[in-house]
């Protein structure tokens, strides 16, 4: 498949509209640093990033239906798009709660795939698993007459037993498949090359800076269609590729909502300068109205705590802001949690 290439492109071209984006960007990650509220905008980051995910694929989900069935308070059936969603969702924080690089390496990517199965692990025999011809040989009483089992109406099925030990034994565990079946994934689409492809198209931008290899990566991504049933996944490990360049420290970049919010729309016939212009034009306006929402959030917060100006000293209301301030964020920390643990 014939990608792309860095080096073919006019950087002069490029250099205006990444220069911008890249300001904007990090100048919305410098505010998450100390922002009273920056847990918060996070949190509803995730919900909003993977709407928009949803929206990007054609299909309409409401982020208050997210909400409820994230907290598994659903008023209705979860419909597919909705369980589409939290596992966009989901996905999104386990990224976040773990370390930056932790998405691109091969372990990362094939548990963010749902492919990951320990190699090379031998099954062992269990404590129960000793036949009953061991259990004889060992002395093994009756309970009922507490007299020792020899008669010979057992050998048959101990002799079944101990075959199909020795077979678990030498076995090691499979791999872990889906369903291939024609009615749903194509059989000649074969991800394990087309990843390998892609992470060797990441390899290839170690020397560019941050926002330009995220932008050949993401544009290879959807070039190659590495996975047939989860492209959205390609955005959330460029927002990896951002975070483990120290492009962004405080954030997991929306790409998904800068994309819904940007006028640009991927066409086959557009050439690669006008892709990668495209990226950092989604990335400054993901950024600029990202830093609009982070001020709503912050007005918000001051207004509260302006109406507890003029209250008794002995009132609990500004004690009340701050409480759902803090029960938002270790929300938001249990559920990472959550999301991390193996």
């Amino acid at each position: 498949m014939g990608l792309d290439r860095p080096g073919s492109v006019s950087f002069e071209r490029l250099q205006a509209p990444f220069e911008s984006a890249s300001d904007a960007l990090a100048r919305l990650d410098e505010r998450l640093r100390s922002s009273p509220v920056a847990e918060a905008f996070v949190l509803r980051a995730h919900f909003h990033d993977a709407c928009a995910a949803l929206r990007r694929a054609g299909e309409f989900v409401q982020i208050e239906d997210l909400v409820l069935h994230d907290a598994g308070t659903d008023v209705r059936t979860p419909t597919h798009e909705l369980l589409r969603a939290h596992a966009v969702h989901l996905t999104r924080r386990r990224i976040a709660a773990r370390e930056p690089a932790w998405a691109l390496r091969t372990d990362g990517l094939a548990d963010l795939r749902g492919a990951w199965r320990p190699q090379g692990e031998v099954c062992e025999p269990t404590t129960g698993s000793r036949t009953m011809g061991e259990d004889v040989a060992d002395g093994e009483l009756d309970e009922e007459d507490g007299e020792t089992i020899r008669t010979g109406e057992f050998d048959e099925i101990d002799e079944l037993l101990a075959r199909t030990s020795r077979a678990i034994e030498r076995t090691e565990p499979a791999s872990l498949k889906r369903d291939d079946s024609r009615l749903v994934y194509d059989e000649d689409w074969d991800e394990e090359a087309r990843v390998a492809e892609w992470r060797e198209c990441l390899g290839r931008t170690q020397n560019l800076p941050p926002l330009m290899a995220a932008s050949v990566a993401l544009d290879a991504w959807e070039k190659i269609e590495p996975l047939q049933s989860s492209a959205w996944l390609g955005p959330l490990l460029t927002a990896a590729l951002l975070r483990s360049r120290g492009k962004t420290r405080y954030y997991l970049t929306a790409l998904h909502s800068g994309f819904r919010q940007a006028k640009y729309r991927r066409a086959g016939r557009d050439d690669f300068e006008s892709r990668l212009v495209a990226f950092a034009c989604a990335i400054e306006t993901m950024a600029k109205a990202d830093s609009k929402e982070l001020d709503r959030l912050t007005l918000a917060r001051e207004l509260l705590l302006r109406k507890c100006k003029d209250r008794r000293t002995s009132s609990r209301l500004p004690r009340l802001v701050d409480l759902c301030r803090v029960q938002c964020a270790a929300a938001a920390r249990v559920r990472a949690s959550r999301c991390s643990s193996p």
